[in-house]
């Protein structure tokens, strides 16, 4: 497979393992996986929807899994006295994706690396035909309705091979978008998706602020800090 990959993991953290977490995988992990062959590892915190943490990691095609440098890291990885204990059973989950084009522009910026303050992943489920439609929405009219909410780049993705690292529940495809800003509340793919696709279930859906690297704005980030500590002092449902 010779398509650039988007491999998401996310992570369930406890409330007090943040710190930790955030001193691990800046200082080590992150290293690790960069000579791993990984060109881009991002870190996402929950403000909405699914779990804690969402890491994304681009590479250049699913290979990357067989590669010497791959197998060299997770042997690394296994003896990694720096990793939290919290993380050994920790749930996480990791899903492989592919780039489905639905432009030439967007095929030819399928690989360009992630770079985003704020991060949407809106998966939904069904087969090739529920993803044809939402391409069919992001050429007629989609991306230029994303736009106008405040977007600065548009992906849309499908379910590929599993990684060797564990298999995914997750649904076949998800539209990943990327901002600047907190998204509006209107940016929500049961009022963009209506219609193309099943209703968005609570647990696929994501948005949330960049750890990794900090937000270049500072305002962006105290806001986004704030916004994650009252999520965390209210009541749970």
């Amino acid at each position: 497979m010779t398509e650039p990959i988007f491999y998401i993991v996310e992570v369930e953290m406890p409330d007090h393992g943040l710190k930790e977490f955030m001193e691990w995988y800046a200082g080590v992990h992150a290293a690790h996986l960069y000579e791993a062959g990984f060109t881009t590892c991002a870190s996402y915190r929950a403000v909405a929807g699914g779990l804690p943490i969402v890491d994304v990691y681009q590479g250049p095609s699913w290979d990357i899994f067989e590669r010497e440098s791959f197998n060299r890291y997770r042997g690394i990885a296994a003896q990694d006295s720096y990793r939290p204990e919290f993380l050994t059973s920790a749930r996480n989950v990791r899903t492989v994706y592919t780039h489905h084009g639905w432009s030439s522009a967007a095929a030819a910026t399928a690989s360009r690396p992630l770079n985003a303050d704020w991060l949407t992943v809106w998966r939904f489920s069904g087969d090739g035909e529920s993803g044809e439609r939402v391409a069919d929405w992001l050429a007629r009219e989609g991306e230029a309705r994303l736009l106008d909410l405040g977007i600065t780049q548009i992906r849309l993705i499908h379910r590929a091979k599993d990684a060797p690292t564990g298999q995914s529940p997750r649904p076949s495809w998800a539209l990943i978008g990327e901002w600047n800003t907190r998204p509006p509340a209107n940016a929500h793919p049961d009022i963009l998706l209506s219609g193309l696709v099943p209703p968005v279930a609570d647990e696929e859906m994501f948005m949330g602020f960049r750890l990794y690297s900090w937000a270049d704005d500072r305002a962006v980030r105290v806001a986004a800090l704030q916004m994650a500590n009252e999520r965390a002092r209210s009541p749970r449902t």
